[in-house]
């Protein structure tokens, strides 16, 4: 395997593990803040206050940090790093000081938008709910340049910060709870404040490693910037295209039986989880390569790492649908079932899982895919295919859900995952040439046949071995834990035996993991 392998793989590693400590952190966030606010209108409010500066306005300057990889290394092949070091600084003086404008009319006008928007709350909630939105409007500033940072340390082959700025903002929300007494959930608010600003200085350091200088230039006059902008709205298009795919299904599930639209949305957490890990992982590391490589003209070596990538997710992936499918009941007791979330609970949502669960694979690639050409600086693409997607997502739930029931809306959501797939290859296949898939179709196949032995071992597993306790949670958790262990330990083995190049490089590397984390860390 080529060094560009091996270091996407130990890269990817990385990722992984900074990923999972992040995502445990925030689940932490969340235990704490439930603790001290619970469900009280305090806490709706805010979360209210950040539906515009925290979902509208985060979703748009996500997809800067999109458009700004492939730019960045086109100007880095084409004309150097002073060059490409400009750009940064440009971009980073024109998103500030648009974002700053932004949270002025914010703050201006967060009571009238508070009015229209939750016409529902009372005299009380609205106007808790526009002090806390005329703060929560200033965080983004912050969010602008992070996602600005973040591009450019994923360009610079630094995966692990740009994953890891979550546990100083997440350290700083949960000091702020303890402050309740004294601020109240004010202090909550202005945590999401300078979390945000943490995670800008904490990425700074970093940056400068990577040779990033600070240029105060207002000429904003930049033909690479304007490319950048340029393609920005069709991948928010596109983002939101997708979203509404949740939308139609909580509105098709609120014709259903009471809980079906909470079953979606615990489903659809865990879901995001599962697969999101390792998903994210994978193309936060491939797309720069992918840019670098489309950047100068290396094309055979954009289409190797673009079936390296499939061919990882797939050995991942196939396995993990297999094994969520059949566990679905004990990863949702162990979970959720506790309190109001009861039995009837966990058979509602534990249903919607397992069909989730069999378009992991597609909703990884889709994503791969999508990635890809916006690596080539092709951003209508995933956009138009999005869009159709999506008109086929709403045709197929409403013809299942009449046989599933809310089961419908999930498997409805994992077979359109895989018709975006096939649309978006067909028009990559248009667009750079013929792809072998070949070795991926053999690497699927051995992939399943590895899976379905991984499956009849967790069967027999469950059926002839249970361990108790005098604690109900402790003993789900232990015989959840032994069944997901046997299935990695046979998918593992079967898998090796089968001898496929990417899982061999990867039982070979994983050793090193943990201590290039540590020393990418100490750096």
């Amino acid at each position: 395997m080529s060094e560009n392998a091996k270091r996407i793989t130990k890269a990817t590693f990385l990722v992984v593990v900074a990923t999972i400590l992040s995502k445990i952190f925030g689940f932490f966030r969340e235990v704490v803040l439930g603790a001290f606010y619970g469900t009280s209108y305090k806490l709706d409010s805010l979360i209210a206050a950040q539906l515009l500066p925290g979902v509208f306005f985060a979703s748009i300057l996500a997809s800067f940090s999109t458009t700004f990889i492939p730019i960045y290394n086109e100007i880095v092949v084409k004309e150097g790093r002073q060059r490409a070091n400009r750009f940064v600084n440009k971009a980073l003086f024109l998103i500030v000081t648009s974002a700053l404008l932004i949270a002025i009319i914010g703050w201006i006008f967060s009571p009238f938008i508070v009015d229209i928007i939750f016409k529902g709350f009372d005299l009380q909630k609205k106007q808790l709910t526009s002090q806390l939105m005329r703060i929560t409007f200033f965080y983004i500033i912050f969010l602008g340049a992070n996602y600005i940072f973040q591009g450019f340390l994923q360009s610079n082959e630094n995966f692990v910060i740009p994953v890891l700025v979550g546990l100083p903002f997440n350290a700083i929300i949960i000091l702020s709870a303890f402050l309740k007494d004294l601020f109240d959930i004010y202090a909550v608010a202005i945590a999401f404040v300078l979390g945000y600003f943490s995670m800008v200085i904490f990425q700074i350091p970093f940056a400068k490693k990577k040779s990033f200088k600070w240029e105060l230039d207002f000429n904003i006059n930049d033909e690479y910037l304007r490319k950048m902008f340029k393609l920005v709205l069709p991948v928010f298009i596109g983002s939101s295209v997708m979203s509404l795919n949740s939308f139609v299904d909580r509105y098709l599930a609120s014709y259903l039986q009471e809980g079906s639209i909470s079953a979606l949305n615990y489903a659809d957490k865990l879901n995001g989880l599962v697969y999101g890990i390792f998903s994210a992982s994978i193309s936060a590391v491939i797309y720069p390569y992918l840019s670098r490589f489309f950047s100068s003209s290396q094309q055979e070596e954009f289409k190797k790492y673009l079936i390296l990538s499939i061919n990882s997710l797939i050995l991942i992936m196939i396995p993990i649908t297999f094994g969520v499918f059949i566990l679905s009941n004990e990863i949702v007791q162990v979970v959720y079932e506790r309190g109001a979330f009861n039995r009837k609970s966990t058979y509602l949502t534990s249903g919607a899982l397992m069909f989730f669960s069999l378009g992991y694979l597609g909703y990884a690639v889709r994503d791969i895919l999508s990635r890809t050409f916006y690596s080539i600086q092709d951003t209508l693409t995933p956009m138009k295919n999005g869009i159709f997607a999506v008109a086929v997502n709403i045709i197929l739930n409403v013809i299942l859900v009449r046989f599933l029931q809310h089961r419908g809306l999930a498997l409805g959501t994992s077979i359109v995952a895989y018709v975006s797939v096939f649309l978006l290859l067909r028009s990559l296949i248009e667009k750079i040439g013929k792809i072998d898939l070949k070795n991926s179709l053999v690497v699927l196949l051995k992939a399943i046949f590895a899976s379905v032995c991984m499956l009849i071992a967790i069967i027999l597993t469950k059926k002839f071995v249970y361990i108790t306790t005098p604690y109900l949670f402790l003993t789900r958790t232990i015989n959840l834990a032994i069944q997901i262990f046997v299935g990695v330990v046979s998918y593992s083995i079967v898998i090796y035996s089968l001898k496929v190049n990417e899982i061999k490089w990867l039982f070979e590397n994983s050793k090193l993991v943990l201590s290039k984390f540590r020393d990418l860390v100490a750096k």
